[in-house]
């Protein structure tokens, strides 16, 4: 039987969408780049979703069960992908859903009770790590972690680094590669490396797409708190010790409390949870009675108050704030 294929941008459409996962037990989120129907008549009987190389929100009328919609729904969305010359891409599914697609070509990354992650075999996660690990210069000894976005480098970054320094042979740090900041990421791998320098024995490296990204924690930039923020935050931290923990040999994960925002702060609590005592909090620095936070930097950036912030940031993060490229980045947002 031959069913119509379309793309899902109207209301009308959108609504259907929104029936048919419900239907199925699954939740409509807003967060996507495109989305396909597929409908017998007028009835729609398969979707799924697109949230740039991420595919989710997969589900198949149960009537039309057995006709491998699945099957067509996934070729449709990979081509939309492979058009945009994207190679790699990542699949939600629920637990119960996890059968349907361990039958095609997807590594599974990851599960709890709540949630599945697929990616397909382009580059798998062991195989990336492993390579960006057989390129650190480690010392014997112990190793730490630290995951930061740096949007941009402060004094207070700097800080935590120092402390894991002096307390720790080797540190890694993860620079949040998902160029969802002011910052973009090789201007805050710059700044970072510049504020570092003198540090031999810590090594920054990208993030990759499995800590704070798309795939791992697509609510983190949206600083949302809600039960689907923390189900992602659970996830992003059981990949990072299922697979950077023991690829990378780290023994601790470093940082600091958060005062301020309330989804770092339990961001914060669950990494606590799960990791007990591998992980590492130190308080934050504070300056004239106001934590050192990114924010605080960007606010005193758009109140061009520069005489204060150069107590705030390192001398190349100042520096690089003060000249045209660093205005232009605030002008054109």
């Amino acid at each position: 039987m031959s069913y119509q294929i379309i793309d899902c941008t109207t209301e009308k459409e959108l609504k259907h969408v929104r029936l048919l996962l419900e239907k199925q037990g699954l939740r409509f989120e807003d967060k996507v780049t495109y989305t396909l129907g597929i409908y017998d008549r007028n009835q729609l009987i398969a979707t799924g979703s697109l949230y740039e190389n991420v595919l989710k929100m997969i589900a198949v009328d149960q009537k039309y069960q057995g006709e491998n919609l699945t099957a067509t729904v996934l070729t449709t969305l990979t081509q939309k992908l492979n058009e945009q010359g994207i190679q790699k891409y990542f699949l939600f599914t629920t637990p119960k859903n996890k059968h349907i697609f361990e039958a095609f070509s997807l590594s599974l990354i990851v599960e709890n009770d709540e949630i599945v992650l697929f990616e397909n075999n382009f580059l798998p996660i062991e195989e990336k790590l492993n390579l960006m690990k057989s390129l650190l210069p480690f010392n014997s000894g112990q190793t730490a972690a630290i995951v930061m976005n740096c949007n941009p480098v402060t004094n207070g970054h700097l800080y935590l680094i120092e402390t894991c320094a002096k307390e720790n042979d080797n540190v890694i740090i993860f620079l949040v590669e998902e160029n969802k900041s002011i910052f973009p990421f090789d201007i805050r791998f710059k700044l970072l490396k510049k504020a570092t320098r003198l540090m031999k024995n810590v090594h920054i490296i990208p993030s990759t797409q499995y800590i704070i990204s798309r795939a791992t924690f697509p609510t983190y930039f949206l600083k949302e708190l809600n039960d689907a923020s923390k189900l992602f935050m659970r996830l992003d931290i059981e990949i990072f010790i299922k697979y950077f923990m023991p690829i990378f040999s780290i023994d601790k994960r470093y940082v600091g409390n958060e005062p301020l925002d309330p989804t770092t702060n339990a961001y914060n609590e669950t990494m606590q949870s799960l990791l007990n005592d591998k992980l590492v909090v130190i308080d934050r620095l504070e300056r004239d009675n106001q934590v050192i936070s990114a924010s605080y930097v960007r606010k005193m950036v758009k109140e061009n108050n520069f005489q204060a912030l150069e107590h705030f940031v390192p001398k190349a993060t100042f520096k690089f704030l003060k000249s045209h490229a660093g205005i232009a980045l605030f002008h054109e947002k």
